[in-house]
């Protein structure tokens, strides 16, 4: 039956992730509008009708502003933390809402979602690695470090959709005020290309096929930085790996290339 994903959008206006196996399809994180989020999946030939569930990773609206309006046109369930669920304040079908909690794994139409802990500015904001058949993708966006739990969870992973969201020197010399500067430097803030490219040069295990990379900012980032500093880690390390990794981007304004496993 396979497992596959794409991303209908990632960036600061909206994060969207599609995983389909079968008759399943499951949003991760609905940051775009609902009416936009219905719009690319029929966009990308799937009818929104046929979504499956919802799953949130955290409270964020770029990450959860479409939720509540999709969930209740299309009557699907939503997998949430009481934490994102209380500080977004929506307003879910209790019937339809289903509670989920970081290290706890739950089913959603027979995909196995292990949810993992990531260190971001947010209540409760979780990760997670999606398994069918023995495949496993992995979602990690909107994260201030890598940390060792995060490796962990990321090994063996068939494919990885990771943020980049920012170059340092553009995000020290750019048009945010000092506050957000920190914020998204700090260690409950954002990855840069440095902090991605440290991991795929010393801890990723090789495994993966495709690295996606996610959630660039406009402003602080060019997709050409994160894509060169990510090549040039794995470049390194090509001898040690034995798989050959695809690295790709993903756009905020354009639906990706559907990635099947």
């Amino acid at each position: 039956m396979g497992l596959s994903f794409t991303l209908l959008g990632s960036g600061s206006s909206g994060n969207s992730t599609l995983v389909s196996s079968g008759d399943a399809h499951i949003l991760v994180d609905v940051g775009l509008s609902g009416r936009e989020t219905a719009r690319r999946l029929r966009e990308y030939g799937l009818s929104p009708e046929r979504i499956s569930a919802i799953v949130v990773s955290h409270e964020h609206g770029d990450h959860c502003r479409g939720v509540a309006p999709l969930a209740k046109h299309l009557g699907v369930p939503v997998f949430i933390t009481d934490g994102a669920l209380q500080a977004s304040e929506m307003r879910l079908d209790p019937r339809k809402r289903q509670r989920i909690e970081s290290g706890v794994p739950f089913d959603v139409s027979g995909l196995l979602f292990t949810p993992f802990a990531v260190p971001h500015d947010s209540v409760d904001p979780i990760a997670f690695r999606i398994e069918k058949d023995g495949v496993k993708i992995a979602v990690v966006l909107d994260l201030g470090y890598i940390t060792n739990l995060v490796v962990e969870r990321l090994k063996g992973c068939d494919a990885i959709v990771l943020e980049s969201n920012h170059d340092i020197n553009m995000l020290r010399v750019g048009p945010y005020p000092w506050a957000l500067k920190q914020r998204v430097m700090s260690r409950r803030g954002h990855l840069s290309n440095d902090v991605v490219a440290e991991y795929l040069g010393t801890r990723f295990d090789g495994k993966a096929r495709h690295v996606i990379l996610a959630h660039l900012s406009e402003k602080n980032n060019l997709p050409e930085l994160a894509l060169l500093s990510a090549r040039k880690a794995l470049e390194q390390r090509s001898r040690l790996l034995a798989n050959q990794t695809k690295l790709a981007l993903a756009s905020a304004n354009q639906i990706s290339t559907a990635y099947c496993y």
